[in-house]
């Protein structure tokens, strides 16, 4: 790391596994701005009715659930809270979502997101449940304002979690990766992205709120997509695969694959550089007539839609998908779409 944000906090564990750990010793993933922001338009879009607050709602229940393990942001009646406050104000900084002022975020990496963090934040210090209104003043700064709720505090509830959510399993490496971040201010940059960390919790709370839901008409993969009949919840699982695939298209990074070796650089950098997982090659289109990979990672559904559209741009053709549960990881099938000419 570079500057002001090695300054800020060297805790961070970036393993070689491709499984990141923040200060709080929590699962997270490092996410662009702009790839996050249209990963949740699409997640959106693919559903009969909008989504609503449930990103915010997500990001609460996800902060709170790890304010509520973390030590140095507990307090008591009379001692720690402004401690504990100064720390919430560097967490936010550290992970990249903006700097929180007391109703107030300056720089927001996403605007419903860093709501849903900041009140997560202001309940915590207020020991209290609240509502919150906000108004995005301009694209730097977003104005909030809390009024109470007549409602007791309770531990935000597990999620359950569903095999395809992703694995909760940390490989046995124990090297550390050199993630390179450029700080500017109140935010970073990976490369020429402006990004930042995401809890993988914000995933599972997110996906667990929208299972059931019936999918839009108009949703399209634009390729074949088989799920594997013992997955529960499949369209929900499709749903977020064909978000994360149309996140990775708004960067135009050609993806050159000579020889099956060649995605080991490609999938270090979008994906065990920034906290999703170990892909493996098991089998290569180039050798055979499709590609198989053995995926583990703590978002699957995200990594799976990245590895659809880095397979895409490689080969540049259409594929035909094919999603199995292989033990502890998944296996992601594709080949060239048929095409029938009679």
């Amino acid at each position: 790391m570079s500057g002001t944000f090695f300054e800020l906090d060297t805790s961070f564990t970036f393993g070689d596994d491709g499984f990141f750990l923040d200060p709080f010793g929590q699962p997270c993933v490092l996410m662009g701005v702009v790839e996050f922001s249209k990963f949740c338009h699409q997640l959106d879009a693919s559903f009969e009715s909008p989504l609503g607050r449930k990103l915010i709602f997500a990001a609460t229940d996800a902060e709170e659930r790890i304010l509520s393990y973390y030590p140095s942001v507990q307090f008591g009646r009379w001692f720690g809270k402004r401690k504990a406050k100064k720390r919430l104000q560097k967490r936010a900084l550290e992970m990249g979502w903006g700097e929180f002022g007391e109703a107030s975020i300056s720089g927001p990496a996403h605007d419903g997101l860093t709501v849903g963090f900041s009140l997560a934040h202001y309940e915590h210090m207020s020991k209290q449940r609240a509502n919150v209104e906000w108004n995005q003043v301009s694209a730097d700064m977003i104005h909030l304002e809390y009024s109470p709720k007549n409602e007791n505090i309770t531990p935000a509830p597990t999620p359950p979690h569903f095999p395809w959510f992703g694995s909760k399993d940390r490989g046995s490496s124990l090297r550390q990766l050199d993630v390179e971040l450029d700080w500017r201010s109140s935010s970073f940059f990976n490369g020429d992205e402006r990004s930042f960390f995401l809890p993988t919790h914000v995933f599972w709370y997110l996906f667990a709120s929208i299972v059931g839901r019936p999918l839009s008409e108009d949703i399209s993969t634009q390729f074949s997509l088989e799920i594997e009949d013992s997955i529960q919840h499949r369209n929900t699982f499709r749903a977020a695969i064909l978000a994360a695939k149309k996140a990775f298209e708004v960067n135009e990074r050609p993806v050159y694959i000579q020889s099956a070796s060649d995605w080991e650089g490609h999938f270090a950098d979008r994906l065990s550089k920034r906290g999703f997982g170990k892909v493996k090659v098991e089998q290569s289109i180039i050798d055979t007539d499709s590609s198989i990979f053995s995926v583990h990672s703590p978002v699957a559904p995200v990594a799976i839609g990245l590895l659809i559209g880095m397979w895409q741009r490689a080969h540049g053709v259409i594929g035909e998908v094919k999603i199995e549960i292989a033990s502890n990881d998944l296996s992601v099938s594709i080949s060239p779409r048929r095409v029938d000419y009679a």
